[in-house]
């Protein structure tokens, strides 16, 4: 199996080793169906999931289409390495039949048989484990249920009815105006100030350690509208969003379907790409976008699509610039720069085991995700910004090593062997800069409008700005999706390209 550059591993024996296996990595990286001096019709920036759907849409209906992409491989930031046999997803994961958009990919790629359950009862550690502060409880699943769906559910409840009027339908974003820019002002530490003294240190713990693996950053800056979207989008119930978005992931990986769309763009004809090919520069003049690469190389379309990542996208020249609003949206930034982490440990036991905890040691949750090939637990593990002082950098195995044994119970913390460690280091990414999107107080409101709106020839699509599920696998699809179809009714700005914009400047 080919490897891609990205991701590390550590083991006892082998240390730290950078570059994983996956059945993602493209070799050889580049391939044209056209001479370089044709004019495609049109040209996809980014092979994630929006990109990939967005060009196998674009392939499938006859038009000439050229993909580029900065990395090794098939995408994004979501992927999935195999080693011994067994895969770990290193960004998205988890995908289930109430997310619309990536349950039509599943199902029509012969993959709707292929679903495993991340959670599984019947080990050893049959558990839960809050850690609150320097002080541990254990307690059944259904318990941690009660616990984990009820804090959350008051912090919802902004309206006294969980949402159900006011945010009736998850993916519209123009339903009830002045409640969202109401909500929409506040971070999820104001709104925890707002209950505190309806929870305990116990309850504050556990809900703080939700709000950071969904937000991954300090609590100051993770908007509270984005965990209401999530409350929506579990259907206004206090398990429904780990009961859908924790739940079920695809056996055969992520990067399995990804193969499965990008074959199929690629049967058709009309697909070219080109691999290991940052984008620098786009430029639309005369009905013609010229997309220029880092080595100098230049791609001409009718039309771009660009699925670069919010937290990138300040790394592209536009050329005319992008209008101001644009601009300004580009600055304020996904806040979230979460740290994933697998971790291996000897034996089965922890199987069923989970854990929330703050303050923690730079990890705020894990739990057991399947056994390895060789029935040791996999567990998989978050923690928050590794630049706020809950963080952790995870250049430092033994400070991964301490944060997982932080949040084991404490009379098992000195038995546990760990075998494996296994990770992206998405914040350290040149061409991540994060990972999943959540918005800052503010930004939803002000800015989701302007990242989805196109510039001339020039169409954006990402998780990142997405509706629904916005920064999961099913967004990027839905956002894909939404570009290509505009492309082909070619739904395009009235902006001026650059050759009106001369025009203008000369009193025509």
């Amino acid at each position: 199996m080919v490897s891609s550059t990205d991701g590390f591993t550590w083991t006892p024996s082998a240390g730290r080793r950078k570059g994983l296996p996956t059945i993602g990595a493209v070799q050889p990286p580049n391939y044209s169906t056209q001479p370089p001096s044709e004019v495609h019709d049109v040209i996809v920036i980014g092979a994630g999931y929006a990109g990939l759907v967005a060009a196998r849409d674009l392939a499938t209906q006859g038009k000439t289409t050229l993909l580029l992409e900065a990395r090794d491989r098939l995408g994004g930031r979501t992927w999935n390495a195999n080693i011994n046999g067994f895969n770990y997803e290193m960004g998205g994961t988890w995908v289930h039949w109430h997310m619309p958009h990536i349950y039509r990919e599943i199902s029509y790629y012969g993959l709707h048989n292929d679903f495993i359950v991340t959670q599984n009862p019947g080990s050893k550690e049959d558990y839960f484990t809050a850690t609150t502060g320097s002080r541990q409880r254990n307690m059944s699943h259904e318990e941690e249920a009660n616990i984990a769906g009820r804090v959350l559910q008051k912090f919802c409840n902004v309206d006294g009815e969980d949402l159900k009027q006011s945010w009736k339908y998850a993916f519209a974003t123009v339903q009830s105006p002045k409640l969202m820019a109401k909500w929409d002002k506040l971070s999820c530490k104001d709104r925890l100030d707002e209950i505190q003294d309806q929870l305990s240190p116990e309850d504050r713990s556990i809900l703080e350690s939700q709000l950071l693996q969904m937000g991954g950053s300090s609590l100051e800056k993770i908007g509270l509208l984005g965990v209401l979207l999530w409350w929506s989008l579990g259907s206004h119930t206090p398990t429904g969003l780990n009961d859908i978005a924790l739940h079920t992931r695809l056996r055969s990986g992520q990067s399995e379907l990804h193969r499965r769309i990008f074959e199929h763009a690629e049967s058709t004809g009309n697909l070219s790409y080109s691999f290991q090919t940052p984008v620098q520069r786009i430029e639309d003049a005369d009905n013609i976008v010229a997309v220029t690469s880092r080595d100098g190389q230049v791609w001409k379309a009718k039309s771009v699509i660009c699925t670069i990542p919010l937290n990138v996208l300040s790394s592209i020249e536009f050329a005319p610039p992008l209008p101001a609003d644009k601009l300004e949206a580009i600055q304020h930034k996904s806040v979230n720069r979460c740290n994933k982490v697998h971790v291996d440990l000897n034996g089965p036991d922890y199987l069923s085991w989970t854990s929330l905890g703050t303050p923690g040691k730079g990890l705020v949750s894990a739990f057991g995700d399947h056994l390895t090939n060789a029935s040791n637990s996999h567990l998989v593990c978050f923690g928050p910004d590794p630049d706020t002082p809950l963080g952790i950098s995870l250049d430092d195995t033994e400070a991964i090593k301490s944060a997982v044994i932080h949040l084991l119970p404490k009379d098992k913390q000195e038995e546990v062997i760990i075998n494996r460690i296994v990770s992206h280091d998405w914040n350290n990414d040149e061409f991540a800069n994060g990972t999943w999107c959540f918005l800052e107080p503010e930004a939803t409101t002000k800015y989701l409008s302007v990242l989805q709106r196109p510039y001339g020839n020039i169409f954006f699509a990402s998780a990142d700005w997405s509706d629904g599920w916005r920064g999961w696998i099913d967004g990027a699809v839905q956002s894909g999706t939404q570009a290509a179809k505009a492309v082909v009714f070619q739904k395009t700005s009235s902006t001026p390209t650059v050759s009106v914009e001369k025009k203008l400047a000369n009193g025509a």
